[in-house]
């Protein structure tokens, strides 16, 4: 896998699309909005070796009419919302700030979880996203430095393993007063695992 880095986007090259990525793929392009993927799928798109059941996706909050035809085009495209089939209880979880799950008709793994955006850190990771493009294919994710921040507070042995993962990947094109900020930020050292 190649990788070419842009103003505020990366070229993917020579990367094995996965089932994973394909199903990313199809939902991303029928949102329609601003959205941003955080999370572990990011590293899993950078070629990281590893299962995921959900890939978490922030979008702006919408008013309910917008949703109601969001919520019309995942069920037309063979997708369904896993918490309940009343659009008005899906859109009422979103603004109570909880994730609602998307999956592929009569499958439950893998899903997107979807949330709007809720804090600063939600709002700058949606509004400096970076395209990545894979061939025909471009998905928004979240600049990196929150990222590898994020998953040094999560901590758990797979979450420091992303963060180590994608310091590795993009320690040579990472901006480090941002990321200093983001550790300092979620009270975080990097230094332990090699990051920073």
């Amino acid at each position: 896998m190649e990788l070419e880095f842009g103003e505020r986007e990366i070229h993917m090259k020579n990367k094995v699309i996965t089932e994973l990525d394909k199903f990313v793929f199809d939902f991303v392009n029928l949102l329609g909005i601003r959205y941003v993927i955080v999370s572990g799928y990011v590293a899993i798109l950078f070629g990281r070796s590893r299962g995921t059941e959900d890939v978490d996706i922030l979008i702006e909050p919408i008013a309910q009419s917008k949703f109601l035809e969001l919520y019309e085009k995942v069920e037309k495209e063979d997708f369904y919302f896993m918490n309940s089939t009343n659009p008005d209880t899906v859109y009422e979880m979103l603004v109570e700030g909880l994730a609602v799950r998307i999956a592929k008709r009569d499958m439950i793994i893998p899903n997107i979880e979807l949330k709007f955006v809720k804090n600063d850190i939600d709002r700058y990771s949606l509004d400096n996203r970076l395209r990545v493009v894979l061939g025909d294919n471009q998905v928004f994710i979240s600049p990196i430095e929150p990222q590898i921040a994020y998953k040094l507070y999560l901590g758990s042995d797979k979450d420091l393993e992303d963060a180590i993962y994608l310091w590795e990947i993009f320690k040579e094109n990472i901006n480090r007063s941002e990321l200093h900020h983001f550790m300092k930020k979620m009270n975080v050292e990097g230094s332990e695992y090699g990051i920073g």
